[in-house]
């Protein structure tokens, strides 16, 4: 069965019930496609096709212009995220760097001097070591045999 001039016949028409679900999926693949007609004018559908390739072409020259100053600027593009990435990178370098400068001026402070000894004061440790020391108690002058500065002054003016 033919369809108007110019077009190519449709899928045939099934008539079993199984071949329905075949039948559907034939018509979504045939469609109706015009044939291209004798034209009556070939110079004109020449013009034609020359005319939208030229336009095909100055949009691929627009595109391709476009294109390449995109590549101009693609290493400004990523020097700037560069810089802006590594900002902070930088920043806690210099953070870093500065704690590091105080901590050395700190420890040079506190450092002994060559030739210097210095002891070291714990004072958790000292009250835990004086606790456990027992000093020997030293005699009082005046008692037993020992005398007293007072009995030795006397001794000299009586050598006197």
């Amino acid at each position: 069965m033919l369809e108007s001039e110019g077009q190519q016949p449709a899928a045939p028409a099934s008539t079993s019930g199984d071949a329905v679900e075949a039948e559907d999926i034939q018509e979504a693949d045939w469609r109706l496609i015009e044939e291209p007609q004798p034209s009556p004018n070939p110079d004109l559908d020449l013009r034609r096709s020359l005319a939208t390739a030229e336009r095909q072409l100055a949009e691929a020259r627009l595109q391709i212009s476009e294109l390449e100053a995109l590549l101009e600027d693609l290493p400004e593009i990523f020097e700037r995220k560069f810089t802006q990435r590594l900002q902070p990178v930088l920043e806690r370098q210099e953070q870093l760097l500065a704690d590091n400068r105080t901590l050395h001026q700190q420890i040079q402070r506190l450092a002994p001097a060559p030739g210097e000894v210095r002891l070291r004061f714990n004072p958790e440790a000292a009250a835990d070591a004086t606790a456990g020391i027992q000093l020997p108690q030293l005699p009082q002058p005046g008692r037993g045999d020992r005398r007293s500065w007072g009995d030795r002054s006397e001794r000299r003016r009586r050598a006197a």
